[in-house]
């Protein structure tokens, strides 16, 4: 609207006063004045809401592009106006980004979904993921990629395109997660002890929450022993410390009990007898 209004004022200086030519330079730079001048208070305005939402690289280069864009209007206007016909410029163009949106498209999804990303805040450095088939902690958010660290210390480089097309769990959104693990027991064991045996053994975890408490039950009949199923709550920074500290201490329990975890059995039926011959061993006298 404002580019458009100094224009119109500009063609009527041109038709009262200048020559033709002198007044249609005078317009074209005019309206460049004027785009520019706009483009950098749009530029600033944008850059201080954007940083409110985004990194300040990200900000930067969104009213970057807001600047250009407007440098980009104010030029082909002021071109126009200087009798140019602008129209096979702006048919070029369109061609030219429709064949570079089309080479670009894998740089501009990843673009977009990191600006998605870092608007809804879905991710942040330090936060434990697990997304696809890796999990870890995550190092930087970039616009086109996202780094994790994993459990075992690989730095691992994911497109950002890829977190928003697949699944993504963010354990450090919640304050506690849970843990399930399996025990097994012998069939000649009981299992009414065995449970208060695990029980006991959790209470004195540091890291096992009260609350929720912890479940512990016979879930099934396995091939070798009664199935005990544990289930616990601990503090979603030290799950990893918990994990190991829950099963050796759980082992060791059972072990000052007395209760046996059987090793896995295989029965054998043959269909047909087997006879198994063997020769005396004669020693030297």
């Amino acid at each position: 609207m404002v580019l458009q209004a100094v224009s119109e004022i500009a063609s009527m200086l041109n038709e009262i006063v200048f020559e033709p030519l002198v007044g249609s330079v005078l317009v074209a730079l005019t309206i460049l004045g004027i785009g520019f001048l706009v483009g950098i208070f749009v530029r600033r305005a944008i850059g201080r809401v954007a940083t409110r939402f985004f990194p300040r690289d990200i900000a930067s280069l969104i009213s970057r592009i807001s600047y250009y864009g407007i440098m980009l209007l104010a030029g082909l206007i002021a071109v126009q106006k200087l009798g140019i016909d602008v129209t096979a410029l702006a048919v070029a163009g369109g061609f030219a980004g429709l064949v570079l949106s089309f080479a670009l498209q894998p740089v501009l999804s990843n673009f977009f979904s990191g600006l998605y990303l870092h608007g809804e805040k879905s991710l942040v450095p330090g936060d434990l993921v697990r997304i696809g088939g890796h999990m870890g902690r995550v190092i930087e958010v970039n616009t086109m990629s996202t780094r994790l660290r994993s459990l075992d210390g690989e730095v691992i480089r994911i497109p950002n395109s890829k977190i928003i097309g697949e699944y993504m769990v963010n354990y450090s959104k919640s304050a506690a997660m849970r843990l399930t693990f399996e025990a097994s027991i012998a069939y000649r064991e009981d299992i009414g002890k065995a449970v208060e045996t695990i029980r006991r053994a959790l209470d004195v975890i540091y890291l096992v929450l009260g609350d929720p408490p912890p479940e512990v039950f016979a879930s099934e009949m396995g091939d070798s022993g009664i199935i005990i199923k544990v289930r616990v709550w601990v503090p979603t920074d030290y799950w990893y410390q918990a994990s190991m500290q829950v099963v050796r201490t759980v082992r060791e329990a059972l072990g000052r009990e007395g209760i046996e975890i059987p090793f896995n059995q295989v029965d054998v039926w043959l269909r047909t007898p087997l006879v198994v011959e063997g020769r005396g061993v004669q020693g030297s006298g």
